[in-house]
């Protein structure tokens, strides 16, 4: 599955990438990551905002359990840097943040354009294992204190 969006020159594009993303993950039935793909989706987008030009784009891919988000702009030739900002600085730590969270990231140039992405793997949480004990007592518990039974 694929979504694919045009971005504006406007800071207001920022919350509606992540809002996107947030919604292809629940449309694709990817498993919650816990805000890390809106937050990695913030920084890339706000880095093309910033250090990019237009025409820029956002890209989505699910590829089984994996997600990969690509931002485009038409500013090529300049690769993101992982920069140490200081501790009092409101800013430089985008690419500090997508390095520790994502599973891989990188860019590319091709034709005078820049591609930045990212990928996170989002397997599902393995379901919990009950010991039988624990099933029996618990249905019990359910028939005692019940008059309808669901069963799982």
């Amino acid at each position: 599955m694929e979504l694919r969006t045009a971005l504006r020159n406007d800071p207001g594009e920022v919350e509606r990438a992540r809002n996107l993303i947030s919604a292809c993950l629940q449309r694709w039935d990817m498993p919650e990551d816990g805000g890390v793909a809106p937050l990695l989706v913030s920084e890339l987008v706000t880095n093309a905002l910033r250090y990019g030009a237009q025409p820029m784009r956002m890209v989505a891919k699910q590829e089984g359990a994996t997600l990969r988000v690509e931002v485009h702009d038409a500013r090529g030739g300049e690769p993101p840097r992982l920069r140490r900002a200081a501790p009092d600085s409101t800013n430089g730590r985008g690419m500090m943040i997508v390095d520790a969270l994502a599973a891989r990231w990188g860019w590319s140039e091709f034709g005078g354009e820049k591609q930045v992405w990212f990928e996170l793997d989002l397997e599902p949480a393995a379901p919990a294992v009950d010991s039988a004990a624990d099933v029996v007592e618990e249905n019990a518990a359910a028939v005692d204190n019940s008059d309808e039974v669901v069963a799982a």
